[in-house]
């Protein structure tokens, strides 16, 4: 697992200032116990739980529960991160036995593949069509995959219980997840002590393929085609506050 920081503070004055400590498998964080969450993209009613921020992907992050569901607000906190956010996807995967596996998770944003996008250029949709059909694709859609009585497919946004949201608003990259228990685990571990493990996948961008070898630009160019492409994961283990 990466090294993870973590700031006692509000959400919305996170990048502001903090104070740095490590999470372990044996210190699981303890979600935030918070009744009034809005799933819009915005992190206003979070004030109250744990900051964490992934150095390595540029992520800052908060889970909360309330006696129904499960809560994950994810946040790009810089400007390559923010970039992959929209246009590479992120993952939330949840493991109610505490275990590192990618078995149960939602997919949001969903942004257009490479494919997808040349397709559109080829059959000289407008700039406006365009923009419509990625914004239906990356911000109304989620992808569902191993979650209880739901088959594994894309749902919009506002079609089910389990429900995701972002915002771009203010310079900001937010999303937000909920993810009721009963889609992913036994009425038994919904305890206050049982650990849950939840992976975050930000994924890179996908580049296209020039085929047969060929470069694209300098090596400055290159290097930075490469970190976009580049994804991080990481890990956290939390207990819900009853």
């Amino acid at each position: 697992m990466k090294k993870i920081k973590i700031a006692l503070l509000p959400v919305s004055i996170f990048m502001l200032c903090f104070n740095a400590a490590a999470q372990t498998e044996k210190e699981p964080l303890k979600a935030e116990f918070i009744k009034n969450i809005v799933i819009d993209g915005e992190d206003f009613d979070w004030e109250s739980a744990i900051a964490l921020f992934d150095e390595s992907s540029g992520l800052m992050y908060s889970i909360a529960n309330d006696d129904e569901n499960i809560y994950v607000l994810i946040k790009a906190t810089a400007e390559s991160a923010m970039t992959k956010f929209v246009m590479g996807g992120v993952e939330v995967w949840l493991s109610a036995d505490g275990k590192d596996r990618r078995k149960t998770g939602i997919k949001y944003p969903v942004p257009l593949s490479m494919e997808e996008r040349f397709r559109s250029m080829n059959r000289n949709a407008t700039r406006e069509e365009m923009q419509r059909q990625e914004n239906e694709r990356t911000y109304q859609t989620m992808e569902l995959r191993g979650f209880e009585n739901i088959r594994d497919n894309t749902y919009k946004v506002d079609e089910l219980d389990i429900k995701a949201e972002y915002s771009g608003k203010n310079g900001n990259t937010v999303a937000e997840y909920k993810i009721p228990f009963n889609t992913f685990c036994k009425p038994e571990q919904i305890n206050g002590e049982n650990v849950f493990a939840i992976g975050i996948v930000l994924n890179g961008m996908q580049m296209p393929n020039f085929g047969g070898g060929q470069r694209f630009g300098d090596g400055q160019m290159q290097r930075q085609m490469r970190e976009m492409s580049r994804g991080y994961s990481f890990w956290i283990y939390t207990q819900l506050t009853k």
